[in-house]
């Protein structure tokens, strides 16, 4: 298995067959106080599998701080990768959304997927105080 892209975005779908992904790729959550909650950010990413590696998976997400101290329970899942034809590949795509996340302080975070014991995913983020105007 293998990692084709994963992504940090304001709301995202997998229903037909593709993912639909809105405000892709942020990376900063501005703050003029903290704790802050946020409302709502998706996790998004797509897993590529021959067909021996294809099928249904674990997995494991979790929402760390810079200290590697979990700052929501790890959200456990599966995801169906279906088999493909021989000598061709098939693709896994999840869209997961988290909601009202507490972000205790200022720093850096990031978001882990471990599929199958594998840690597949890492997707680097931040709570920083709004920039000063100029």
């Amino acid at each position: 298995m293998k990692i084709d892209f994963a992504f940090i975005c304001d709301y995202a779908d997998t229903s037909g067959g593709k993912i639909n992904a809105l405000g892709i790729g942020f990376d900063t959550i501005y703050a003029s106080t903290i704790p802050i909650h946020h409302p709502l950010f998706f996790l998004v990413f797509q897993i590529r599998a021959n067909v021996v590696e294809a099928g249904e998976k674990s997995m494991v997400v979790n929402l760390i701080d810079d200290d590697g101290k979990d700052i929501i329970p790890p959200l456990n899942g599966k995801i169906n990768i279906a088999k493909p034809a021989a000598g061709t590949e098939s693709v896994g795509r999840v869209a997961m959304a988290f909601n009202g996340v507490r972000f205790p302080k200022y720093g850096s975070y990031s978001l882990h997927a471990v599929v199958e014991g594998h840690d597949m995913v890492n997707v680097s983020m931040k709570v920083s105080q709004p920039p000063k105007s100029v």
